[in-house]
């Protein structure tokens, strides 16, 4: 098995991002430390990443996780706030697909399987992530009109959403329903933000067909592969 495979499998993450901790010089295999990607590693062989002895774990796992506002996604946070990983009862080292600003809610996906991060991740696949925004303020026919056409915001990038109105509570607030396929880093935020509108909640409830459902704040379940093979067979 080359050995970015394998340490995907062993829950360091994406094959990509495993590339480059070999490039980085961090994984030894039998004492030695590799930095040639041809490698190719079996289950015999002795693996560290930094030191510390890497387990290959034959048995997928995919977890979603309903986040609390009030947690980082990260699996390491420098300043000690609460993690969501850690809302996980499970001795499988997971990591986090893609991820939710501190103060944003909803579903987030954790497994140990790099190839299903790297597949679900890969921007040209173009997979729906849907959220719940409420805002202090209304878009109107023109801007949502020129959100869903796309546009570009300076210093950011194009932009491109499909968005519709849901419902208000006497001007103090408004809910949108948001639709992004490429997501990037606080897009929504900027979004409303070029229009001098401001966030209040962010809350994903759909991720790549896969739904939150009547999963409470704080709790996760954990779900069959099989449940997303067609995504994952389509997008290989």
């Amino acid at each position: 098995m080359r050995l970015n495979k394998y340490l995907a499998r062993c829950g360091l993450g994406s094959r990509r991002k495993c590339d480059s901790f070999i490039e980085q010089g961090l994984i030894k295999i039998n004492g030695k430390r590799i930095k040639d990607f041809s490698i190719k590693v079996s289950q015999n062989d002795f693996v560290q990443f930094k030191n510390r002895i890497l387990n290959f774990v034959e048995e997928n796992y995919l977890y979603i996780v309903n986040k609390p506002r009030g947690y980082v996604s990260t699996l390491d946070d420098p300043k000690g706030r609460k993690k969501v990983i850690d809302l996980i009862d499970s001795n499988i080292r997971l990591f986090n697909i893609g991820r939710l600003d501190y103060n944003s809610t909803g579903l987030i996906l954790f497994t140990n399987n790099g190839d299903i991060s790297n597949i679900l991740l890969r921007p040209e696949n173009k997979l729906i992530k849907k959220y719940y925004v409420e805002t202090d303020g209304k878009l109107s026919k023109d801007d949502i009109f020129l959100i869903k056409k796309g546009f570009k915001i300076p210093d950011f990038g194009m932009v491109k959403a499909d968005i519709s109105f849901l419902e208000s509570a006497k001007k103090e607030y408004y809910i949108w329903d948001v639709k992004l396929t490429e997501g990037k880093n606080r897009e929504i935020k900027r979004i409303f933000s070029y229009f001098d509108i401001s966030v209040n909640k962010l809350h994903r409830y759909e991720f790549a067909g896969i739904k939150l459902g009547n999963i409470k704040s704080g709790k996760y379940k954990r779900i069959s592969f099989k449940q997303i093979e067609n995504i994952v067979t389509l997008k290989k």
